[in-house]
């Protein structure tokens, strides 16, 4: 079997993370597989694109450039696309998968995307669209996540906020929408299969595309963590105060972090220690330990693992690697209210709250905080979540989804 996948970014967010685990898993498995991706920073190879087989940048920089400069004005993507890998594709011998991840973020035009699709399709008959939605792009007219708007569901008519991810100075989602609606009935037609790992988001693609037109695969952790989980130590002692960690990208979006919410968690005073691990934190005080955006896994899993629990806040997440990574070391998930978080939670028997209990929790100590959240032991809990969010499990399913299309 050969498989290449798509996504916007090589080792950067959690639909990067999902799409390398696979790759890596495949190859790992003795399957043909290679990684295509978008760009890195600044539209150069990704700073990690040479500790990894088998992957390839595909943008110019100019590409995305021009991409960023006039999505803000246009709502969409006017320029990429697949065409330099029309040999490539043509040309492997055997059935090949090609899976897509996140395709948008001023990476590919859709419309040249679905035109490829179509004419590789003709010319190699054995070829095989899965493409893996990570977001609600595929359902709104520009938004990637909706942060609990459901205006996509009458045309998105008028968009409440023109700073949702992927921003814009204009409002043209209304515009959009049908066309883009309509390529993606357009990969249904060339038999794309669907696969979304939150419930949530294949029940939204699914009111507008069809029943049961997006199946159902979770997120994992992946094979870096897995190999990391075996060597880390159990930190169970008693402290005379909690630690608790905030995680993020970029510590000031308020969709992924509540900033009242950490506020009135440092106005804990010496009650807690709260440490954050991302970029730009807004936060400072005697209780709080700024830990910077860790890349080394090793790093991170290591000092998470020292933590009583961690608190995630996020409105905007679908299925957030971060909770897999930290419930299978044997850290607790103290929750805010939120479909993707209730969603994670539940598969290893946990439960969400409400801002004023996220307080009250946080005062706890791990044991504590395990039985608040999963009703049962730490010892228990952590014995649940290591099978819960196996990474191996995801290949399996994966694997299995291919042999069957």
């Amino acid at each position: 079997m050969n498989i290449l996948q798509f996504n916007v970014r090589l080792a950067e967010g959690g639909a990067a993370g999902v799409a390398l685990d696979l790759h890596l898993r495949a190859l790992e498995h003795g399957l043909s597989s290679r990684f295509i991706y978008g760009y890195g920073k600044s539209g150069k190879k990704s700073l990690s694109h040479h500790h990894y087989p088998q992957v390839f940048k595909h943008t110019p920089r100019l590409t995305s450039a021009l991409n960023i400069a006039l999505f803000r004005f246009a709502n969409r993507d006017l320029f990429g696309n697949l065409d330099n890998l029309y040999r490539t594709v043509t040309r492997t011998a055997g059935p090949l998968v090609l899976h897509f991840h996140v395709l948008h973020s001023y990476w590919l035009n859709l419309e040249q995307v679905v035109t490829f699709c179509q004419k590789v399709q003709a010319h190699k008959p054995d070829i095989t669209f899965v493409w893996t939605l990570h977001d609600h792009w595929s359902v709104t007219g520009r938004c990637a996540f909706t942060d609990g708007c459901e205006g996509w569901k009458t045309g998105c008519r008028k968009c409440p906020t023109l700073s949702n991810y992927p921003p814009v100075k204009v409002d043209k989602a209304h515009q959009q929408l049908p066309g883009k609606r309509q390529m993606f009935r357009a990969m249904l037609a060339l038999g794309c299969q669907f696969i979304s790992p939150s419930q949530h988001v294949a029940d939204a693609f699914n009111s507008l595309y069809g029943a049961g037109r997006c199946a159902i695969i979770n997120n994992g952790i992946d094979v870096a963590t897995e190999a990391i989980l075996s060597d880390l130590p159990l930190n169970d002692e008693p402290r005379s105060r909690p630690k608790i960690a905030i995680v993020a990208h970029d510590l000031r979006y308020d969709g992924k972090t509540n900033q009242q919410l950490v506020r009135q968690m440092m106005a804990l005073g010496d009650k807690i220690e709260l440490h954050t691990f991302g970029k730009f934190s807004p936060f400072s005080g005697a209780n709080v330990v700024n830990h910077g955006f860790e890349t080394d896994k090793r790093i991170l899993m290591s000092a998470l693992n020292l933590m009583d629990g961690l608190v995630f806040s996020s409105r905007v997440d679908n299925y957030p690697l971060i909770l897999c990574e930290a419930l299978s070391i044997g850290v607790p998930v103290i929750a805010t209210h939120s479909e993707a978080a209730q969603e994670v939670l539940a598969k290893s028997g946990g439960k969400t709250f409400s801002e004023e209990d996220v307080l009250q929790l946080v005062q706890c100590n791990k044991t504590a905080i395990a039985q608040a959240v999963f009703g049962t032991s730490l010892a228990a809990f952590r014995q649940r979540s290591r099978s819960a969010y196996s990474g191996q499990q995801m290949l399996e399913d994966y694997v299995s989804f291919y042999q069957n299309l």
